[in-house]
């Protein structure tokens, strides 16, 4: 059962054991020299098995870890080594493949309350809108197949406007088979299949029984990744926004049977 689909009822070390079959195949399972405590696909593994049993805290989530693996580094250790494989995991994320139908959309990643904004002084953050309100961060756009997959994403500044950031994921359109784009009405525009307005005077594509299904499967992905902790405020860097993202990613995507 675990080879297929990794989930918390499974206990801990199953979930490790298949996510750490699956990085054998991308990262190398070798120690680089005497004193390494762990190799890079098993960090990988233990890194994503936080996203599947949703712990909040990835440093307490570590210390559970160093309690039945007391040969583990340090979490700071841990986190630093991750840095360092970032953009192979952001490589392997979000391979192409051909699919007739996209669904895309954004969701916010928050950096900080809202009242703390104006002290923030996170490197990029913007002030930028989403369905809750005001959001000072980032947000992530990203394109999900009707399976429920994640194709690709971009994490980009809150201020950006969601056709902007969609047009710049359309720019691997072609290596996915040149797929329908499904929005919402944030995405009115030529190139997107959104639900008409009242001033719309041009068929957009959508159809009412099919396509208002197809959004609601983007909004299910984006519930499971918030139940993942993918919000977590407990961040000071970009670099670390990436490494939480492309971690959630990786672990949803891996848990779809």
């Amino acid at each position: 059962m675990c080879r297929y689909r990794p989930h918390h009822s499974l206990g801990r070390r199953s979930v490790i054991r298949f996510f750490w079959r699956w990085a054998k195949r991308h990262f190398s399972d070798a120690r680089r020299c005497r004193h390494q405590k762990l190799t890079d696909a098993l960090l990988v593994a233990l890194l994503l098995t936080r996203l599947v049993f949703k712990h909040p805290y990835a440093s307490v989530w570590w210390s559970m870890l160093r309690e039945d693996r007391p040969g583990l580094p340090s979490y700071t250790q841990a986190y630093t080594r991750g840095t360092r494989l970032l953009e192979q995991l952001e490589a392997i994320v979000s391979p192409p493949q051909l699919c007739a139908e996209v669904i895309i959309d954004s969701m916010p990643l928050p950096v900080c309350r809202p009242k703390r904004g104006g002290q923030c002084v996170f490197p990029g953050a913007r002030w930028g809108y989403g369905t809750q309100g005001q959001v000072f961060g980032y947000k992530l756009h990203a394109w999900v197949c009707p399976q429920g997959r994640i194709l690709q994403y971009l994490v980009k500044p809150a201020n950006l406007h969601d056709t902007t950031v969609g047009f710049e994921l359309n720019q691997r359109w072609p290596e996915f088979g040149g797929p329908k784009i499904v929005g919402d009405k944030g995405y009115c525009c030529l190139g997107f299949i959104f639900p008409p307005k009242k001033n719309t005077r041009y068929d957009t594509g959508w159809r009412e029984t099919r396509h208002p299904q197809l959004r609601k499967r983007i909004e299910t992905v984006f519930s499971q990744l918030v139940s993942a902790q993918i919000r977590s405020v407990q961040t000071k860097t970009l670099v670390a926004l990436r490494l939480r993202v492309v971690l959630a990613v990786l672990a949803h995507n891996l848990a779809l049977p």
